[in-house]
């Protein structure tokens, strides 16, 4: 049998074993608790990496698509603005291009040739009108298109009559058989003439 002191030293080494094997238990669940925390904080920092590219991208697209939104607007704000200043610029077109043939009658009526004073008279006097008339319409941009003794050209002659005259160059208007007009710049009646040819 063994004795007391030996039982007990035993008992001693066996609790010494014990604790350390609960020590060595203790700290490898402790290793893992901490290699796990460590995993999931790799994980996290993985996913919220990967977040943050999406975020990323979303944002990218969608400042993207303000970027072109934005730019339609404003091309569409120009060309809104352009449409309204022509508007504004020809908006008496329309009214221009009907008094045309009231202001070709009244020239055509001045033509008329008399010998009675009473008629001269009243021919000045309508001379002074079509004046009026004419520093009125050029007032608000409206010119008469040269024409006679110019060079032919198609963006502001429509030549209607080709005659052959030797001592004029070819391509030039030898005659005005209409007036033709500009309103700011833009053709609203094309002058009708006779070009040399």
């Amino acid at each position: 049998m063994k004795n007391r002191g030996e039982s007990m030293a035993e008992e001693r080494k066996e609790e010494t074993l014990s604790e350390e094997k609960a020590e060595e238990t203790v700290e490898k669940a402790e290793d893992a608790k901490e290699a796990k925390e460590k995993e999931t904080v790799e994980e996290a920092a993985d996913n919220t990496e990967e977040k943050i590219a999406a975020l990323t991208a979303e944002a990218d697209k969608w400042k993207n698509a303000y970027y072109k939104t934005f730019a339609d607007m404003e091309n569409l704000k120009k060309r809104l603005q352009r449409e309204h200043e022509n508007q504004v610029k020809y908006a008496m077109q329309n009214f221009i291009e009907e008094l045309l043939p009231v202001i070709d009658n009244f020239e055509r009526s001045l033509n008329v040739t008399t010998d009675s004073d009473e008629v001269k008279n009243y021919m000045k006097g309508m001379e002074m009108i079509h004046k009026q008339l004419m520093a009125i319409l050029e007032k608000n941009g409206v010119q008469v298109i040269e024409a006679k003794g110019k060079p032919f050209d198609p963006n502001l002659h429509q030549a209607v009559m080709t005659e052959h005259v030797d001592d004029q160059e070819d391509g030039i208007v030898l005659e005005e058989l209409q007036k033709g007009y500009t309103l700011k710049g833009r053709v609203i009646r094309a002058t009708l003439v006779k070009v040399n040819q």
